[in-house]
């Protein structure tokens, strides 16, 4: 309930401050939430709009490789933290690389 009250809010600012989402819930239902109730019904809104955090490192995953199979020669570099945590991921197009030599 308190999700979709929040779903426009953070799908204009994604790091939309807590004390916003207690305001705005008061707005439209006249009641005040605790800090814990506007931050528990934030992540659902968000996670409605972009995945939680395994369905955007696997749709990462799909979009790189998309970039190597229409880019011949596209070069990624993925780097991980322990825990298979993501790091960074690099990549780079070859005609970049091929104009870099020049």
């Amino acid at each position: 309930m308190i999700a979709q009250v929040l779903l426009k809010d953070v799908a204009e600012t994604p790091r939309i401050p807590i004390k916003d989402c207690i305001r705005n819930v008061k707005t439209v239902y006249h009641k005040t939430i605790s800090k814990r109730k506007g931050y528990l019904g934030h992540r659902p809104a968000f996670e409605m709009i972009y995945e939680n955090w395994e369905g955007s490192f696997q749709t990462l995953l799909r979009y790189i490789a998309a970039l190597q199979k229409f880019n011949i020669g596209t070069v990624v570099e993925w780097r991980l933290m322990p825990g298979n945590i993501l790091n960074f991921v690099f990549w780079t197009f070859k005609p970049c690389i091929n104009g870099f030599a020049h």
